[in-house]
């Protein structure tokens, strides 16, 4: 391990996916078996989706809304090279005890500060946590495309990064639409599949990056800091 390089004048609060309280909590239920991590590892302190097939394999990417928040209990690995900490629960290992309810500490990945009551966003691509409003969620890109059967080709991007996951809202584009797979495109211009066949004429079209969750902000927090979340309503 490497020589310690920082020295805190407080001490954290916390580390994100730790138990915020010893209030009442929920796990998810799983299949026999349990839940494993996905090909990419899971990361501690995030939402995380189970797969559609099995149900069982655990990432921290998916489409609608998410299967449980990844607690920590000591399950990730150190795996760099004189690392001195790891987040990650290695590929193809148990994750044990997953949550869907009750009080943990996550970071503020959003730019902005937290207010108490602000609902939960989860992004699709990684399953890190943002606040805002409820009916708000993070804007994702805006861009020219067209549909063909369940092929999307951009054409040109204005702002923002597609991303699996993301629901598409365009004049021409079916409700409930989302992206399924990247094709040709990884974020920009390319082709990418969607959830529903259809034929839309070049046009422009949105998407957002991240699903209002059940979970609630509990304390007030600066972008990037430890932030308390909780499923139960406050007040």
């Amino acid at each position: 391990m490497a020589f310690q390089t920082v020295m805190n004048v407080t001490q954290a609060p916390g580390v994100a996916g730790d138990f915020a309280s010893t209030n009442p909590r929920h796990s998810t239920l799983s299949v026999p078996g349990g839940f494993v991590a996905g090909t990419s590892g899971l990361t501690v302190g995030l939402f995380a989706w189970a797969d559609s097939a099995t149900g069982t394999i655990l990432s921290n990417n998916g489409v609608g809304l998410p299967t449980c928040f990844v607690h920590r209990n000591e399950n990730a690995m150190i795996t760099a090279y004189l690392g001195e900490f790891g987040m990650t629960i290695p590929a193809g290992f148990p994750v044990g005890d997953q949550f869907d309810g009750g009080d943990f500490w996550c970071k503020n990945a959003g730019s902005g500060s937290t207010t108490i009551g602000m609902k939960a966003y989860a992004n699709y691509a990684n399953g890190s946590i943002t606040f805002a409003a409820s009916g708000s969620p993070p804007a994702g890109a805006s861009f020219t495309g067209a549909i063909s059967t369940t092929t999307l080709t951009v054409s040109a991007v204005a702002s923002g990064t597609l991303a699996v996951g993301q629901p598409i809202t365009g004049a021409g584009v079916t409700a409930g639409t989302y992206i399924t797979a990247l094709g040709t495109g990884t974020g920009n211009t390319g082709t990418y599949t969607v959830s529903a066949s259809q034929t839309v004429t070049s046009e422009s079209m949105t998407t957002t990056s991240g699903v209002e969750t059940k979970w609630y902000c509990a304390t007030i927090n600066a972008a990037g800091e430890l932030v308390k979340i909780t499923s139960n309503p406050p007040g």
